[in-house]
């Protein structure tokens, strides 16, 4: 339809309508379409409730909204000139821009058949006025309403003709040879979410494969040359093996992260809250990391002073908070570098900062920082996930995070979580004083 489309829908169902609405001018508003809606005002009101937060209200200062009664009906009722000069009125000015125009028209019905006639008409020159402007647009009708007579004579001024799920080619008209049926555009919008779907998980599996392989191509490597018949045991071997403990180290950590992201993100049992001891976790996380490091020429500096510390939260998910800060930190740094990780127990909160030396993050990069598959380097493997986990988590255990980060400059986490003492009290499974 890119060279423009007139479509005839008769919806039946309400919730539905508005559905396809707000599915169409979404559409347009991210293809930076100017949008012209031409309904009620409770329906509008609807259409705007159901945009807010998926566009910025920036954006939706670029809907074009007319009564449907005053445009169509300004004049008590429906006369086609009169019709024809107000979308002359209001669709020329858009047409001056360069921007591709999309318009929906809901078009009232006279409960007394008075306009039959007349909109059979207007509907003649509005397919002709569309199609020679390139515009998508929609007609809308109660089929509940319209006689049947009348629908079908002006399928044979629409070239696709809608309804509450699909959208085929009208049968009635001038080009009938084409036999395509198309889903409605809230159908699409659902196909085009699984399709998103599908891509992470592909992205998913992908990532897996790249953390898994690598690791396996050097132990094979390293395999081959020590099954040398004629290569004596020495400082170079006793290397190479402790290469390959640490990659098969390395190989069984990533594949466990991976499960216990997966499993955060889908089981419920996981996100229930307890005491958890600090210190064990950190070093048990810190012998992991410090050992990956090393497989990548990245030195790991810690340093740990706390205690007896204990969060209310989950064993899993601070293991989780933690190896992912110390895993993007170690990714992200140049061969031959070094990283820092430092905890600390201050104002009755545990403390937890992580610095690095490497690639940095740009101040458009930070402004999207914990959304879901939203990856910060694409040069680098991962599921970009990670820190939404992280996020997530923190909030979770009532916490807070912040990153500062410069491109090629190195980047710093700083993540606090309060800590779990004697006097505390807990009040609808929070943590109270």
């Amino acid at each position: 339809m890119t060279n423009g489309a007139h479509i005839l829908y008769y919806y039946t169902n309400h919730d539905a309508y508005i559905k396809n609405a707000t599915s169409f001018l979404i559409n347009g508003l991210i293809q930076d379409e100017h949008v012209v809606f031409i309904d009620s005002e409770p329906n509008y009101m609807e259409v705007i409730h159901s945009l807010t937060g998926r566009v910025g209200r920036d954006v939706l200062e670029r809907i074009h909204y007319v009564n449907h009664v005053d445009f169509y009906y300004e004049h008590g009722m429906m006369l086609v000139s009169e019709v024809m000069n107000n979308f002359a009125k209001l669709f020329a000015p858009l047409q001056q821009d360069l921007r591709a125009i999309r318009s929906w028209g809901q078009v009232p019905w006279d409960e007394n058949g008075n306009n039959a006639e007349q909109l059979l008409i207007y509907e003649h020159r509005c397919d002709s006025s569309i199609l020679n402007a390139q515009m998508l647009g929609v007609c809308a009708y109660d089929a509940k309403r319209i006689p049947a007579y009348v629908q079908n004579e002006m399928m044979r001024s629409h070239e696709y003709f809608m309804t509450d799920d699909s959208l085929a080619p009208s049968m009635f008209y001038r080009d009938t040879s084409r036999s395509v049926i198309i889903p409605s555009p809230a159908v699409h919008m659902e196909m085009q979410s699984e399709m998103d779907l599908y891509k992470q998980k592909l992205d998913f599996a992908h990532a897996v494969s790249h953390e898994v392989r690598n690791p396996l191509t050097v132990i094979r490597a390293y395999a081959m040359l020590m099954l040398n018949p004629r290569a004596e045991m020495g400082e170079d071997h006793i290397r190479k093996l402790q290469a390959i403990v640490d990659y098969v180290d390395v190989i069984d950590h990533e594949i466990a992260h991976i499960i216990n992201t997966e499993q955060l993100l889908s089981t419920d049992t996981l996100w229930q809250k307890e005491a958890v001891s600090v210190k064990p976790l950190l070093d048990e996380v810190l012998h992991m990391m410090t050992t990956k490091a090393r497989t990548q020429g990245v030195e790991c500096h810690s340093l740990m002073n706390v205690q007896e510390a204990q969060i209310y939260g989950s064993s899993i998910g601070f293991k989780l908070i933690v190896s992912n800060l110390i895993s993007n930190a170690i990714k992200y740094s140049h061969e031959g570098s070094s990283i820092s990780v430092h905890a600390n127990v201050r104002d009755g909160k545990l403390q937890l900062e992580v610095r690095d030396k490497g690639v940095g993050m740009s101040k458009e990069q930070l402004e999207k920082l914990f959304r879901k598959y939203e990856k910060m380097n694409t040069d680098k493997s991962g599921q970009g996930i990670g820190l939404f986990m992280v996020k997530k988590l923190t909030d979770h255990f009532e916490g807070s995070i912040d990153v500062k980060s410069e491109l090629c400059a190195g980047t710093e986490v700083q993540v606090e979580l309060p800590l779990l003492t004697e006097s505390s009290i807990f009040v609808n499974g929070k943590m109270d004083g």
